[in-house]
C-alpha cells in the first residue's frame, strides 16, 4: 500500500509540474496480467492477476516520446505460496497516427521490477520490456489507450516474463 501511495504523490507531482510545460501527459491503465516462467518459492507459471500503471511522459515530436511509471502486476497466487511483481519502468514510445484521431503505439524500454516470494524471500532486478498498442484522441488533450506489455523480471534466480493486456486514459498538457 505504501508503494501505491507513493506513485500516487509521484502522479500528482508530475501533474502538478505539467501544467507548467508544454508537451508533458500523465496517464493511468488498468490490467490484466499473465505470469510465464520459471516457478518462484513454489507459484508456478501461467498463473493471472490484476494490476496496473500510472506514468507520465514528455512528447519531443508527434512520433517520439519518453514515458517512466510504476506497473503493479499483481499477486500470484498457489497453494505453497504467492509472489507479488511490480516495478518502475521508463520508455522510449514511438507514434505512428493512422487518421481519424487513431494512432498506433510501440515501445521499449528498462524495467527496474520487484519479485517478492512469501517463500522465496523479494529481490530487485532490472531488464528490459517491450510493448504496442493503440490510442484514439477524443480531442488535443485526452485519449484512451489499449496495450500489450511484456515486463522481464531478472530477480530471485529466474528470468520469467509477465504480460500484461491494459486499458487507460492518457491527458496531454
Amino acid at each position: 500500500m505504501k508503494k501505491i501511495a507513493n506513485a500516487l504523490v509521484c502522479f500528482t507531482l508530475l501533474g502538478a509540474a505539467a501544467a507548467q510545460a508544454q508537451g508533458l501527459s500523465v496517464g493511468g491503465s488498468l490490467a490484466s496480467s499473465r505470469w510465464k516462467g520459471d516457478d518462484i518459492g513454489g507459484v508456478s507459471t501461467d498463473k493471472s492477476s490484476t494490476g496496473g500503471k500510472l506514468y507520465g511522459g514528455y512528447t519531443f515530436t508527434p512520433n517520439f516520446s519518453l514515458e517512466a511509471g510504476y506497473a503493479n502486476l499483481g499477486k500470484f497466487d498457489s497453494a505453497a505460496g504467492s509472489v507479488k511483481a511490480d516495478g518502475f519502468y521508463a520508455d522510449a514510445v514511438g507514434t505512428l497516427p493512422l487518421g481519424n484521431g487513431f494512432s498506433a503505439l510501440g515501445r521499449v524500454g528498462l524495467f527496474n521490477g520487484k519479485l517478492d516470494s512469501s517463500l522465496a524471500g523479494d529481490e530487485r532486478g532490472t531488464s528490459y520490456k517491450v510493448g504496442a498498442g493503440v490510442q484514439y484522441d477524443f480531442d488535443k488533450q485526452l485519449g484512451i489507450r489499449g496495450e500489450w506489455e511484456r515486463y522481464r523480471f531478472d530477480a530471485l534466480g529466474t528470468k520469467s516474463n509477465a504480460d500484461m493486456v491494459s486499458v487507460g486514459l492518457n491527458y496531454k498538457f
